[in-house]
């Protein structure tokens, strides 16, 4: 080790003494060790940008699945509140013929005073005699549409069984995330899309991506067009999530409440915009590339 850290500073005392040599040395090493620092920089920024977006669609994942609970605990409330009202179960296990008139009109009123309460929700209420007893709650796939659902069951005392059905549809969603300068479309399945009512579906839904159908006049044109340019296997597949240069893009698979897979969540982010947080990571990578160069630079002219 010694005879080596003598023949290194005898090479340098003799290229000093040759001012073409030892610029030629100076040069070269100096530029290696730019490359070489650069590379270094530049793999431990873009793996700390790697984990941001991974974190962001970690946080628009979670934001999603708070959206849902959110959702089914108001079609749940909803549900429980009309199962618990008495003059609504003793129209429905009347033999009255006016008794369904009576149900729809009290039903409205209940329905009325809670979205008074808790703000405007477009939400539908139906009853269904049902042979056993079960609560349902989740997204279900109706005629209508994806939908989240309760599905609460009120008894008479006789043991007949019938069903509050609430439900309200997923493109709800959508205004929530506008607030949030965000963009959302769910895509159903090929599968699911059988469940929606034929003239329902020819009527609104387009086929999209070839296996899936799509409501393309309720979500953000611009988005349902940039989304039909994204690879929905590969890189978005596995991690998740998807950026090119007009969209940030997290998806979500969505399974209905019989545990079939009946669709894709999108959630998009625009980065257009300087304030967006793609732009944000991009600018901050290239803040601590330069910043780290400088450095770099500076530390081999003190060197030599």
């Amino acid at each position: 080790m010694f005879s080596f850290i003598k023949w290194f500073s005898s090479l340098m005392e003799n290229a000093k003494k040759k001012k073409g040599l030892w610029f030629t040395l100076l040069t070269t090493v100096s530029l290696m060790g730019i490359f070489a620092s650069l590379y270094f920089v530049n793999f431990l920024v873009s793996d700390v940008a790697q984990k941001t977006y991974e974190n962001q669609k970690n946080h628009y994942v979670l934001s999603f699945k708070n959206k849902i609970i959110s959702q089914n605990e108001y079609t749940e409330a909803v549900a429980l509140t009309l199962s618990k009202n008495k003059y609504i179960a003793d129209d429905f296990f009347s033999n009255d013929q006016n008794s369904t008139i009576n149900i729809a009109k009290k039903s409205k009123e209940i329905v009325g005073k809670i979205n008074s309460a808790l703000g405007k929700k477009s939400i539908s209420i139906s009853y269904e005699k049902v042979s056993k007893i079960s609560k349902i709650i989740g997204i279900d796939i109706t005629k209508n549409g994806a939908v989240f659902k309760s599905s609460v069951p009120m008894i008479d005392k006789n043991g007949t069984i019938m069903s509050v059905v609430v439900t309200k549809n997923i493109d709800t969603l959508v205004e929530k995330y506008k607030k949030q300068d965000k963009v959302f479309a769910f895509l159903l399945t090929e599968s699911s899309s059988h469940k929606i009512d034929r003239k329902l579906k020819k009527s609104v839904y387009v086929s999209y991506h070839d296996k899936f159908y799509i409501k393309s006049a309720t979500y953000d044109k611009s988005f349902v067009d940039q989304l039909k340019s994204v690879d929905f296997g590969g890189k978005l597949e596995e991690n998740g999530f998807i950026k090119d240069s007009k969209y940030f893009y997290v998806y979500q698979k969505v399974y209905d409440v019989h545990g079939d897979y009946a669709g894709l969540a999108f959630v998009a982010e625009q980065v257009k915009d300087d304030n967006s947080f793609v732009n944000l990571v991009k600018n901050l990578v290239n803040s601590v590339t330069m910043v780290a160069l400088g450095l770099i630079v500076s530390m081999l002219l003190f060197l030599f």
